[in-house]
């Protein structure tokens, strides 16, 4: 588009967005774009304010041009000059949020407009100090410090968690919660970090007759999407780390389930979603079975966990990866997670894999335990 001209770009730290400020005809807008390489759309677009003062009404003929609307004196607070405002590209700024699909724009050191987490749901755009009132390109900024609070420690998170030294600290801690839930030292912890993630072990252990794989440190960073599915007071629901358990007799689905949960420990931030209790993936991998089904043992009493400490303010929670058939994915499909728990024979011991079904185990085949 002619009358469109970025002026700044961030690149988000961990999900595959960017954020650009396009300085249209009429009016500053900031958007959100999947990476190219994911398919390059809008994901979302919030109005930061007006170039050129501000009409009576909202001027939605620019929606003609592919532009952003212009927002009408309704809508405008009175911190917006009257004759519109120029954004100065080298006095802008950006600080993620930790969840890394979600973002705050500063102009000389300034808060002037937020896309947060819970952006998207019910067309609610962001939030723009040059905002009044609550239309479908923009909200007024909310009272208080709550917000601004939240950014600054964002920002600390950003210069804090990348340290080698911040990790070297996380892994120790870490890997004393796994070593007291084995009950003995661990026998494995292989770093499984990327580019993005560079910070992650998966920790293998034995307790009794039964062997673990563990991640550490995919806690670290908290999940998109949660608030908009719990709300902004969603911290205990944010973090999470991996787990699968098995009989001695299937140590080596070990090794095919670690390179499975290392994928699986990208895929909140691939996606820009969470995983959560009930939530499965196909996975055909092991014979006989269909998918992989999480359960957090905070919805099953007795299920056992390691005694994750809290992180950022939040509970660190567990997610046992457990293998169902066709029978018990197509049970979970059609009556929810709660009534598939209530069929499993012994609930406390539903996350150890011993190559039969846990909770139909009446759908039982000779082939089960066969991998692929």
């Amino acid at each position: 588009m002619e009358d469109r001209e970025y002026i700044f770009e961030s690149s988000s730290p961990i999900c595959h967005i960017d954020a650009l400020i396009a300085q249209e005809r009429n009016a500053y807008y900031l958007y959100f774009f999947c990476s190219p390489e994911y398919g390059a759309k809008v994901l979302n677009k919030l109005w930061i304010c007006n170039r050129h003062g501000t009409p009576p009404e909202m001027d939605l003929r620019c929606l003609d041009r592919g532009e952003g609307p212009v927002l009408g004196r309704e809508n405008v607070s009175e911190l917006q000059p009257k004759e519109g405002m120029t954004l100065d590209p080298d006095k802008l700024s950006c600080v993620w949020f930790d969840t890394g699909d979600a973002c705050a724009i500063y102009h000389d050191n300034k808060l002037i407009c937020v896309i947060p987490p819970i952006a998207g749901l019910y067309d609610f755009p962001g939030f723009s100090v040059f905002a009044k009132g609550q239309t479908r390109y923009a909200w007024g900024m909310p009272e208080g410090p709550d917000l601004e609070n939240r950014i600054k420690t964002c920002k600390s998170f950003w210069e804090i968690i990348p340290r080698e030294e911040t990790w070297q600290k996380l892994e120790q801690d870490y890997l004393a919660i796994t070593d007291s839930f084995f009950g003995s030292p661990h026998t494995s912890a292989k770093p499984i970090g990327t580019e993005r993630f560079p910070h992650r072990t998966l920790v293998q252990g034995r307790k009794a007759n039964m062997v673990f794989n563990i991640t550490i440190g995919v806690s670290q960073y908290a999940m998109p999407g949660v608030a908009q599915a719990f709300g902004n007071d969603c911290a205990d629901q944010s973090r999470i780390e991996l787990a699968f358990a098995t009989i001695d007799k299937h140590e080596a689905i070990l090794e095919l389930m670690g390179m499975v949960m290392k994928d699986v420990g990208d895929m909140p931030w691939d996606e820009r979603s969470f995983l959560w209790h009930g939530h499965t993936f196909d996975f055909p991998n092991i014979r006989g079975f269909a998918a992989m089904l999480f359960i957090n043992p905070i919805y099953v009493e007795g299920l056992e966990e390691p005694r994750w400490r809290s992180f950022a303010g939040g509970r660190v929670n567990t997610l046992w990866m457990v293998p169902i058939n066709e029978a018990e994915l197509s049970f979970l499909r059609q009556h929810g997670i709660e009534e598939l728990i209530k069929q499993c024979p012994a609930p406390k011991l539903m996350h150890i894999f011993s190559g039969m079904p846990q909770f139909l185990p009446h759908t039982f085949s000779p082939d089960f335990t066969r991998i692929n």
